[in-house]
């Protein structure tokens, strides 16, 4: 038998799924949204929903550089000394699309559940943090390796099983 909370659990990951696929359609209809190459184009990045995606579209031949950039993202987030940076690591899930992406792109999803309001998730801040000695070639290497582009999406729960 299984417990209340388990059930509550499973929903849950089924709607973050769900919202997840839902995400994919969209950014592959969306995939022309192009980002800046600078690093102050991305400054004070908030998501105002519940919960976010983040649809990355990749260079396959630079994929993976770009991972090694989320990889140090990952490390930074996690090693601050900011309470607000360690529970957006908590919260935040990389996936990489097994399908290929339009154009023959990678497609990276970024699942952040649950968003920590008002807090920047701006790669370049969040890089420029952790790494500041390394933030310039970290951030071009991470941009150089968009082609795609990216597009940011707030969710909000309809319905929690």
């Amino acid at each position: 038998m299984y417990s209340l909370e388990g059930q509550k659990s499973w929903r849950r990951s089924l709607l973050v799924g769900s919202a997840v696929v839902g995400a994919l359609v969209v950014g592959v209809v969306l995939g022309s949204v192009s980002t800046s190459g600078t690093v102050e184009a991305q400054a004070g990045r908030t998501f105002s929903g519940g919960s976010g995606l983040m649809l990355n579209y990749v260079d396959a031949a630079r994929a993976s550089a770009f991972e090694g950039v989320v990889e140090k993202l990952a490390e930074g987030l996690q090693n601050s000394d900011n309470p607000e940076r360690t529970r957006q690591a908590e919260g935040w899930k990389v996936y990489r699309a097994q399908e290929p992406g339009p154009n023959g792109t990678v497609l990276y999803v970024w699942v952040v559940d649950t968003v920590v309001p008002g807090a920047d998730y701006s790669e370049a801040q969040l890089l420029f943090e952790a790494f500041p000695d390394e933030v310039q070639g970290l951030y071009e290497t991470y941009t150089g390796a968009l082609t795609g582009g990216q597009s940011m999406i707030n969710l909000d729960i309809l319905v929690d099983f």
